[in-house]
Parts: C-alpha cells; sequence; structure tokens
C-alpha cells in the first residue's frame, strides 16, 4: 500500500534539515575561513605567489560562504511557510518486500519497496543512514513539496533486514532520491532499466 497526501511543515522537519548544520557564523568562521587559509598556504607553498594563494583562498571563502548563505535561505525560507498546508508530502507506505540493490560509489544505500502490485518505491542517498529504525516495512516518507527533497522518515515498527539481491543502478540512470516505478521482484533489473536508462533505445 502507498499512499500520499500533503501537511504542514512541524518542528521535527525544521529540525531535520537543519542537523548538523551549525549556523551561518559558525561555519564561515569554523569551517570556511581556516579552508580558504589552508589553501591560500598550500598554493602559496607550491607557486610561491602571493596573488595567486590570495585568489584561490578568496574563491574558495566566496563559494563557501555563498553555499552556506542559500542554504540558511532556504531554512528560514521553511521557517516562515509553517502555516503553508501544502508545504510537506507526507507518503505512507506498506511494504511486502524490501531489496538491498547495489548502490554507484559514495551515493548509497539503495532500497526497493514492493508496495502494491506492480508497483516499486526506491530510495538512495546516504541521508537514509540518517533514519532511525530504518529500513522498515511500514513507513511514513515526508518531502518537501517543492523541490521533492527528502526530510526524514518515521518508521513503525521494529527494523528489519532487507533481502540481499544482485540487481544494481546503473551509471546510465538518470533519478532522484525517490522514485515511485512499475516492477516486480523477478524483473527488477529490467524494469529499473525500462524506467530510469535515459540512454537505452
Amino acid at each position: 500500500m502507498i499512499r500520499t497526501y500533503h501537511h504542514a511543515a512541524d518542528d521535527r522537519d525544521l529540525k531535520a534539515i537543519t542537523r548538523g548544520s551549525g549556523s551561518l557564523a559558525r561555519n564561515l568562521f569554523r569551517a570556511s575561513f581556516p579552508a580558504a587559509l589552508f589553501l591560500f598556504a598550500v598554493v602559496y607553498v607550491i607557486w610561491r605567489s602571493l596573488f595567486a594563494a590570495f585568489i584561490a583562498g578568496i574563491v574558495l571563502f566566496a563559494a563557501s560562504a555563498i553555499s552556506n548563505i542559500r542554504f540558511f535561505g532556504d531554512v528560514r525560507r521553511r521557517q516562515d511557510a509553517k502555516a503553508d498546508s501544502e508545504a510537506v508530502a507526507v507518503t505512507e507506505v506498506e511494504a511486502s518486500r524490501i531489496l538491498d540493490i547495489e548502490h554507484l560509489g559514495s551515493h548509497g544505500p539503495a532500497l526497493v519497496f514492493f508496495v502494491d502490485e506492480r508497483k516499486a518505491l526506491l530510495l538512495v542517498g546516504q541521508w537514509l543512514l540518517d533514519q532511525r529504525s530504518f529500513p522498515a516495512k511500514s513507513f511514513q516518507l515526508r518531502q518537501w513539496s517543492d523541490t521533492k527533497k527528502p526530510i526524514r522518515i518515521e518508521a513503525s515498527g521494529g527494523r528489519i533486514k532487507p533481502e540481499n539481491s544482485a540487481i544494481r543502478l546503473r551509471p546510465s540512470y538518470r533519478l532522484t532520491d525517490i522514485e515511485l516505478f512499475e516492477a516486480t521482484p523477478e524483473t527488477l533489473q529490467d524494469d529499473l532499466d525500462k524506467a530510469f536508462d535515459k540512454t537505452a533505445v
């Protein structure tokens, strides 16, 4: 079973997106600035040019600052939109089987949940490692309605071990962290190819 409805963001949703992110000032002075100084030193040692070292340090610091400003700007926008009843898409999942499939490099883990007749839910990414009591056969998946980015998972019941499989994701696949597609356990590799391999003729 799988069904989706919309809901306003709650405090746990907002907390989930800032977990481990610190603050803007802290990130700039404890991460960005030291990294820029380190790069400055490395470039100077290699090329013995203050100008090149200065430019390299400034570029790194500016890029990091822009990334942090955008991130915390998005957090503030989410906080200001707490009253939006359509902000979060909540997907309730009751899976019959869960398969652990081979992911690509550091982009894992990758799990396939078979939820209805010929329907499967593919979840991919290291964000899954932060989810408590997961994987589970019954859970709520929460994601932002506008960007489709995952927020968190609320699992029901105990954690279970997924079935190992020889199925793998291919480099030619084009997919996001969350994908719903048509599939069966017996034809999963072919189903993945058909749904996500954009180079297939």
